[in-house]
């Protein structure tokens, strides 16, 4: 246990999923008082309850390339199936989108992957780090993960662009895979190749965001408040004093929103609106009833779109991006999807009449790169927030960065924020 110091800030944290948890950890063990705040009565209620489970280094690439706008059309026009455009005059939509498109070029492409990539190898060894000091226990596992193509081009094309940054991927053969993971015998006849992944990492987030919790409760001065709404703030001075809420003000000396898709209404009546859009993703988890039929790697279908994840005895199944505003319920078509793709691969390994599904919002940038750093025109007032299909993978390692930027200290990796004239950031 960290010895907390008696010359500490307070700090109040909103938002109890994983990316303002593992703030929070971080803050404590540099001797603040923390109290973190939610509307929700349990932590990780959010984007953190059932995402894929993959510390997915290998895929930290920003979704606007060149090839992107092409691809959003075709989920205007309802041609691809993983992504589905349900809300389009939505206007925050239209402005989300128009960012989007700016950062479509291959040059933005190539600095906001690079990005992405540093801050997710830095989140999985903060993740290491901080699982440690903690022995907190989630289904982790750190032998890495299987990048799956059913689509000959798209392999090869995959394999050319690897170079020398990209350590720790080895491509193989259909053949060679199944060799190697006798279980990807499911994806016989239609696999093609893939890159076996030595730096992703496993483990569900919902429980481990729950044993952190836990954890600072016992071991550290951060307080939880759950089922508490931040309905304002009172200011003084270009600073905020304390946090309002319907049970009363919430004293700080600095404050850090972690707030998913709810920090642009979190951060309006300053005057700043990130650009953070509500990406809904869908997961469904499955009872296995096969142990030697489940990969023993996480995988992603890179053709599909789909991750799959084993964590203890489930298996986790996620895909779909879906444009939909706020709405966050699960749609019976876009579970049919994922079941359909269970029942093609793993029919009698798993129950997949017990399924349980659910449908989360990513809080997803246009570039990729989440908002980490402090307003301009309130300097005790921070973001942690943005980090799209990542925060799992990002989580531990931007909430570091940020403690460093609190303390004045240039971080490592630095330049991995999104950018913006309201902010200085990382």
């Amino acid at each position: 246990m960290h010895d907390q110091q008696d010359s500490g800030q307070r700090f109040a944290v909103i938002g109890a999923g994983v990316v303002g948890l593992t703030t929070a950890y971080h803050l404590a063990m540099r001797g603040h008082q923390v109290t973190v705040i939610d509307q929700a009565e349990a932590p990780a209620s959010g984007c953190s309850y059932a995402n894929a489970g993959i510390i997915a280094v290998g895929h930290a690439e920003s979704w606007a390339g060149p090839a992107a706008p092409r691809q959003m059309l075709g989920a205007v026009l309802g041609r691809a199936p993983s992504v589905k455009i349900s809300k389009l005059l939505d206007p925050d939509l239209w402005r989300w989108g128009l960012a989007f498109l700016r950062h479509c070029t291959a040059r933005a492409h190539a600095t906001h992957s690079d990005a992405m990539a540093r801050l997710s190898r830095h989140g999985r060894r903060m993740l290491q780090d901080l699982e440690q000091a903690t022995g907190l226990d989630f289904d982790q596992d750190h032998d890495g993960a299987y990048y799956l193509y059913g689509d000959r081009a798209a392999y090869h094309a995959r394999v050319k662009s690897l170079s020398d940054g990209d350590q720790g991927f080895v491509p193989l053969s259909a053949s060679e895979l199944i060799q190697r993971d006798p279980a990807l015998r499911a994806f016989e006849g239609t696999l093609q190749g893939g890159l076996v992944s030595s730096v992703d990492s496993k483990g569900d987030c919902h429980r481990f965001t729950q044993a952190l919790a836990e954890w600072l409760q016992q071991n550290t001065t951060v307080t939880l408040c759950y089922g508490t709404s931040v309905t304002g703030y009172r200011r003084a001075e270009g600073r905020v004093q304390a946090l309002q809420t319907p049970s009363g003000e919430i004293a700080c000396d600095q404050l850090v929103v972690a707030a998913g898709t709810g920090t642009p209404a979190l951060t309006a009546s300053l005057g700043v609106r990130p650009l953070i859009y509500p990406v809904k993703g869908y997961s469904a988890t499955y009872t296995i009833l096969d142990d030697s039929r489940i990969p023993q790697r996480p995988f992603v279908d890179e053709t599909n779109l789909v991750a799959v994840t084993r964590l203890g005895d489930r298996l986790r199944v996620t895909g779909i991006a879906e444009f939909a505003g706020h709405d966050s319920s699960p749609r019976a078509d876009r579970a049919a999807h994922l079941d359909g793709y269970v029942a093609r691969h793993f029919t009698g390994a798993v129950d997949i009449d017990g399924a349980r599904h659910w449908a989360g919002l990513r809080p997803s940038t246009p570039s990729g790169r989440p908002y980490i750093g402090q307003l301009r025109n309130t300097p005790n007032f921070w973001l942690n927030a943005g980090h799209g299909q990542l925060g799992w993978t990002m989580a531990a390692g931007a909430a570091q960065v940020l403690s460093d930027l609190v303390d004045g200290v240039r971080p490592a990796p630095s330049d991995v924020s999104e950018t913006a004239s309201w902010l200085k950031s990382a």
